[in-house]
């Protein structure tokens, strides 16, 4: 049964963000450096982002962004290699999630937002080493 801080949700796919823990975990028991999967998923249910992305450079500018996002207690799985990871679910707004599949900079802030929330949520931090290779390959042609 559900308490009235908890929802169901079906969501549906959208990414995956691979990360590791910066620091460990308790719940369930994890040590720094284990691999981490983020399942970035969408529902309409959801909230929508306050003011929406029409303007995604100028939030970011002026660190005025905020994306809602659900996110699951973890879960021990794991990865195709058959070694332990971690995996998390956060739920985003169906138009957000459209919204970053097609535009790199929304991408990078979703990702970001469920890195922030999820580590919350986890009361861990995790590693923003894929995020900042993506930064790089982004601006690379940039001298």
């Amino acid at each position: 049964m559900l308490d009235e801080r908890e929802h169901s949700l079906i969501p549906s796919p959208g990414f995956v963000v691979k990360t590791s823990l910066e620091a460990p975990t308790t719940d369930p028991q994890a040590a720094a450096g284990s691999k981490v999967f983020l399942n970035i998923c969408s529902s309409k249910r959801v909230p929508e982002a306050p003011g929406g992305f029409d303007r995604i450079e100028e939030a970011i500018l002026r660190d005025d962004w905020s994306i809602p996002v659900i996110v699951s207690s973890a879960r021990e799985d794991t990865d195709k290699a058959g070694s332990k990871c971690l995996v998390y679910d956060c739920c985003v707004n169906t138009k957000i999630l459209q919204r970053a599949l097609r535009d790199s900079n929304v991408r990078i802030v979703l990702i970001e937002s469920c890195l922030e929330v999820a580590g919350d949520h986890a009361g861990t931090l995790f590693s923003r080493g894929m995020l900042w290779q993506l930064l790089t390959a982004m601006f690379a042609h940039i001298d």
